[in-house]
């Protein structure tokens, strides 16, 4: 499902602080079912965060696409399904022993999660009824 931000949604996320991010982040991921983050010619990027190697996501490509500058320049912002996210990725990050930046500003990464523990809170998150 693709859903595209305003402006004025872009700047009313990007104000919240970081806990305000990841309740967002985990009600919009459940909604349209897909995680967004960004890859370039040799797999996902990583950032460090809290002294731990964390892949960033974020719940719209709009806001992964702002990150796309400087050395990321080469990077694009890619979907994935919510199933695979917790079929495939959750297991993956786990064995590389990665975390998760759900949705980092400038002054940070976010949210810095286990898989497990994302897994677990999109698991128990509610679809809002349409």
């Amino acid at each position: 499902m693709d859903y595209q931000l305003t402006a004025e949604e872009l700047a009313r996320i990007t104000a919240l602080d970081a806990e305000q991010r990841y309740e967002y982040f985990i009600k919009a991921v459940a909604d349209l079912e897909q995680i967004w983050i960004l890859t370039d010619d040799e797999g996902f990027v990583l950032v460090s965060a809290e002294d731990e190697r964390c892949i960033p996501v974020w719940p719209h490509a709009e806001l992964a696409e702002q990150w796309i500058e400087g050395e990321w320049s080469n990077c694009t912002a890619q979907a994935v399904a919510i199933d695979t996210w917790l079929e495939k990725w959750t297991e993956g990050l786990n064995g590389d022993e990665l975390s998760i930046a759900v949705l980092p500003d400038t002054d940070g990464p976010g949210v810095v999660v286990t898989p497990d523990e994302l897994a677990e809170t999109l698991v128990n998150e509610p679809e809002d009824e349409a």
